[in-house]
């Protein structure tokens, strides 16, 4: 029996096998050219995208003065402390291990829930505190936090706290029925917004522009290390509003009701002897 393999029918083979291996061989140098040289600037962005994530920075409010520029709205230092998760069961987990290091009733976890998923991508708040031993606290405990983003923000301080309540108002961080209104222009999910008085009708020049900046990631989602400030956006506090208020006597007219008609409701109107 002769075999169909002769040295000629060998050699065809081989020649074409070197054609077939040289055509792989080029396809892959051509791909990897085209992946390292031709479209580098365009992975390195995606790759840049995947491992820093962008955090907002809330501008402070501009400040409400009286008539003599003394302070009714200030900002004073606060911090938030947020998460991020990729899905919401390690979301969950996250919060119920957070529980351990702060007081009990300062998570709402539903109600964080519903903010995660208003915006997967963002850090989501978990609650916004003054309290600097809380802070030190979740700082010493950062390894057993994955995803843990805590960042200063700034928080409103009224110098006569509901004495100027009525006229004021109060902030507090945008809802969606507010947003699907477009009741305030401009405005994003976890944004503070004037909710009543001077700080609602204000509110576009009270606001500010929100700054950003990055922190560096794991596939996972965890916080590894905050990039320097430079590579951020600062934020821009917003316009300050001088009123026509009179702070002290506001303080005067608010004790008169205090102490002397602790169970009345009114209005005091003052008028000049002249009429």
């Amino acid at each position: 029996m002769t075999s169909t393999f002769t040295s000629w029918e060998v050699g065809r083979r081989a020649t074409m096998a070197q054609w077939l291996l040289l055509a792989v061989f080029a396809t892959l140098g051509a791909t990897f050219f085209k992946a390292q040289v031709v479209d580098r600037d365009r992975f390195a962005l995606e790759s840049s995208n995947n491992r820093l994530r962008a955090l907002k920075l809330p501008a402070p409010r501009g400040e409400i003065l009286d008539r003599n520029g003394l302070l009714i709205a200030a900002n004073v230092p606060g911090h938030s402390v947020r998460l991020l998760a990729a899905r919401e069961d390690t979301l969950r987990a996250m919060l119920q291990r957070l529980t351990a290091y702060v007081p009990a009733d300062s998570i709402d976890v539903e109600a964080v829930v519903k903010r995660w998923q208003l915006a997967r991508h963002e850090a989501v708040l978990v609650f916004g505190s003054s309290d600097l031993s809380i802070v030190y606290r979740l700082e010493e405990h950062r390894g057993a936090l994955p995803g843990l983003v805590i960042q200063k923000e700034p928080r409103r301080d009224y110098s006569l706290g509901a004495g100027v309540g009525h006229v004021v108002g109060y902030v507090a961080q945008v809802s969606r029925t507010d947003l699907d209104s477009a009741r305030y222009p401009g405005a994003v999910q976890g944004d503070l917004v004037g909710k009543l008085g001077i700080e609602l009708e204000y509110d576009s020049l009270l606001r500010g522009r929100p700054g950003i900046r990055y922190v560096e990631v794991t596939s996972r989602g965890r916080a590894v290390r905050e990039q320097p400030i430079s590579s951020g956006v600062r934020p821009m506090q917003g316009t300050d509003l001088r009123t026509t208020i009179d702070l002290p006597l506001q303080a005067f007219v608010d004790s008169m009701w205090r102490h002397d008609m602790p169970d009345m409701r009114g209005a005091l109107v003052a008028m000049t002897p002249a009429g």
